[in-house]
């Protein structure tokens, strides 16, 4: 059984890993690309596209790390293991976005306080590069989130879902592209200013969704479940104390129960031992406490 675990757990990490390997050598193509396209066709939208694609490589790279760190087994100053080592990952990826987001804001800014910059509408090469860069993020994104779900992996999950807003910033960088080509020169800098705008609301978003993760945070719908599934269990009178947190992907749950007072210590133990059985990889559960004591009158705590 325990194999089988381990065995499930480095399947897991396997393709969690190549899929973020994959996101980091599409991205180095994309961010080359397009800064090198937007100089040369003079487009200043496409350019910071292609900072924000660097960002992703950057942070690509530290889930990676986070990820390859958080399968080092316990030892004896990490009792609980290195699991937070990806959400930790996750919210350095979520700094290094906003920094590259408040860089490409700056430069938007000056290129729109001044108007006289803007001569040249940018060259149809931008727009050609900008499609394809959308294409590619939009097909990536789907491919992540697959994997992101088949694993639990919150590191392949966030990367999932800056794919998914590169994708859009992709297609708000073509229309601004093509906008300054009909005459409308500021469109192309007020679409780089947008772009910095998105980069810092999905730093935002990861990186609350890692701090939420570092302190303990837990989704009420799942602790419902949670709570539901161990009152299925045969020999359960109650539940009267349940807590859940995150470990990385894995999920820790602390809980008491009451049993009736007539089962021995032997029994009680047994219950327990199915509430694990029962409850184990549910909602990404890997590790259980669980305290028994006698069924009483007093009121729920749960």
């Amino acid at each position: 059984m325990e194999s089988l675990e381990g065995g499930t757990k480095l399947l897991k990490y396997k393709k969690g890993s190549k899929a973020i390997k994959i996101s980091i050598f599409l991205y180095l193509i994309l961010s080359v690309s397009k800064i090198l396209a937007g100089m040369f066709a003079q487009s200043e939208a496409l350019t910071a596209d292609g900072w924000n694609n660097v960002s992703d490589v950057l942070a690509s790279i530290a889930l990676m790390i986070g990820m390859y760190i958080s399968q080092k087994p316990a030892d004896h100053n990490h009792r609980y293991g290195h699991f937070r080592a990806e959400t930790t990952a996750a919210l350095l990826a979520a700094f290094m976005m906003a920094v590259v987001g408040i860089e490409v804001l700056r430069d938007a800014f000056m290129k729109l306080w001044r108007p006289e910059a803007q001569v040249i509408a940018p060259d149809s090469l931008s727009m050609y590069v900008a499609l394809g860069g959308a294409l590619i993020l939009y097909l990536l994104s789907r491919y992540n989130m697959a994997i992101a779900k088949e694993t639990d992996n919150l590191a392949v999950m966030t990367a999932a879902y800056d794919n998914r807003s590169d994708a859009i910033i992709s297609i708000g960088t073509l229309i601004g592209i093509g906008a300054a080509r009909l005459g409308w020169l500021w469109a192309d800098a007020l679409v780089a200013l947008i772009v910095g705008l998105l980069i810092i609301k999905t730093a935002y978003v990861v990186g609350k969704q890692a701090v939420d993760s570092l302190m303990d945070a837990f989704e009420e719908d799942k602790w419902q479940e949670i709570h539901d599934r161990i009152l299925e269990v045969n020999g359960v009178s109650r539940v009267t104390d349940l807590r859940a947190r995150y470990h990385g992907s894995a999920v820790h749950v602390d809980c008491i129960i009451e049993v009736p007072s007539s089962l021995t210590v032997a029994e009680s133990h047994d219950v327990t031992d199915k509430i694990e059985d029962y409850l184990k990889g549910f909602n990404g559960i890997e590790r259980m406490l669980i305290h028994v004591e006698p069924a009483t009158s007093r009121q729920n705590k749960s």
